[in-house]
């Protein structure tokens, strides 16, 4: 059953970081059992945009602009809208973790308005009035949008922003929607999540992915803020192969990733990376166009920008995801994992995976007939927004020349098409 009908309700989403000797770390709450939505998951403190975030008197005290804040968010949301789901991030890291991104509030005086607000005895725009707050909204760093997928029957536009915490800060916990939490590197967090020591979603756990390599937030800013949000574009490369670039891989606007769909009725669809939706529900149409279904997933690598939109369509489809060998280790849905060579039977023509590590271990090639190779990174492009694992271009360069040789004069079909492919993406 899905649930297309149901609007997704506008949400916000802090990743909260501090740094570490190991490197930076996350801060992870985990949700009770009893909670109705995500229960006992870890999750980044946030929750649903309310009225209340759009009040004149929070916005006025925004550091950041309604157009400002519209811009940096990847400019999809109108600004009254964007402002708010700003102003619902600090609100919401306030709340849950009793963290407040403001000037102006001695840290008593915080901690008892803090109080109220979970309590229901003040709103947030009472508060930052009697406190005289300044939101540091520009302390938000935008980091991407998570959409929902129709399986459930409670959905959210959830845009994801990251923070640092304030010099001399401490999280503490009131109320109970928080069961406990824990500060990790994004490293520690998706090995603890593979061992089964705690449960994740996929926004969750692709963030983790987005954060593993990075330094400081210094670096989000300058190679992870969103861009500019485009439209799906549709190419027929081939009568068995069409490209399906869509313009948010990992959920970051402006990260144009291309899947393919292959088959001629029957189809696989490699690397369905967009998790917002119109890119993936363009592939549905696709095949419907040609009479034919979607009969598996293929990933040529885990990371976020190959992968955010497969789990969601995988249960729409009931079919299953395939990738290479160790894939389900860092992810938190099954994947059905192929060995180098393996035939692929859920399509109508001849596709084959071969093991392709370099951009990363697990990395696969797909091989249509003898002419087209589906080569994911294996060309030396990564994602236009990202911070991906440092390359081993002899390891690389090795696999490459391994499927050269098996497939000479075989056309390569990367994942990352240029700025001069896609005008106004860049």
């Amino acid at each position: 059953m899905t649930h297309a009908g149901v609007v997704p309700s506008l949400a916000a989403t802090v990743v909260l970081l501090r740094p570490s000797r190991s490197g930076l770390e996350v801060l992870l709450t985990r949700r009770p059992a009893s909670m109705a939505f995500a229960p006992d998951m870890h999750v980044f403190p946030g929750g649903r945009v309310d009225a209340g975030d759009a009040d004149p008197r929070l916005v006025a005290r925004s550091v950041v602009s309604p157009l400002q804040a519209a811009a940096a968010q990847g400019g999809d949301l109108p600004p009254d809208l964007a402002i708010a789901a700003s102003i619902a991030a600090i609100r919401e890291l306030f709340e849950e973790a009793g963290v407040l991104l403001a000037d102006g509030a001695a840290t008593r005086a915080a901690s008892e308005a803090r109080s109220a607000l979970v309590g229901g005895e003040a709103d947030f725009a009472s508060i930052a009035e009697e406190l005289d707050l300044s939101l540091r909204t520009d302390r938000l760093v935008p980091l991407s949008r998570w959409v929902t997928p129709p399986i459930l029957p409670r959905r959210f536009d959830a845009r994801f922003f990251v923070a640092e915490l304030p010099a001399g800060a401490r999280v503490s916990f009131e109320g109970d929607e928080v069961a406990g939490h824990a500060w990790m590197t994004p490293t520690a967090a998706l090995a603890a999540m593979a061992d089964d020591a705690l449960a994740m979603w996929i926004p969750t756990s692709a963030t983790l992915q987005h954060l593993e390599w990075v330094r400081s937030i210094d670096e989000i800013r300058e190679r992870l803020a969103p861009g500019r949000l485009g439209a799906p574009i549709v190419e027929v490369v081939s009568p068995e192969i069409t490209r399906i670039v869509m313009p948010a891989g990992g959920g970051v606007a402006g990260q144009p990733i291309a899947a393919y769909l292959v088959g001629r009725r029957r189809f696989v669809l490699i690397d369905p990376g967009d998790p917002l939706g119109p890119g993936l529900e363009l592939a549905l149409a696709e095949a419907a166009r040609r009479s034919g279904t979607i009969e598996a997933i293929a990933l040529t690598r885990v990371a976020p920008d190959h992968m955010a939109g497969a789990e969601g369509l995988a249960e729409i489809l009931a079919i299953p995801i395939l990738g290479g060998p160790g894939a389900g280790r860092p992810l938190p849905f099954e994947v059905r994992e192929l060995e180098d060579g393996a035939a692929i039977d859920a399509t109508d023509v001849e596709l084959r995976a071969f093991h392709a590590p370099g951009p990363s271990p697990e990395g696969l090639a797909f091989a249509v007939g003898e002419g087209w190779i589906v080569g994911g990174d294996l060309d030396g492009a990564t994602g236009a927004r990202s911070v991906p694992r440092p390359p081993d271009p002899a390891v690389t360069a090795a696999s490459r020349a391994r499927i050269d040789a098996r497939h000479p004069g075989a056309t390569w079909l990367g994942s990352h098409p240029t700025p001069a492919e896609l005008p106004g993406l860049a």
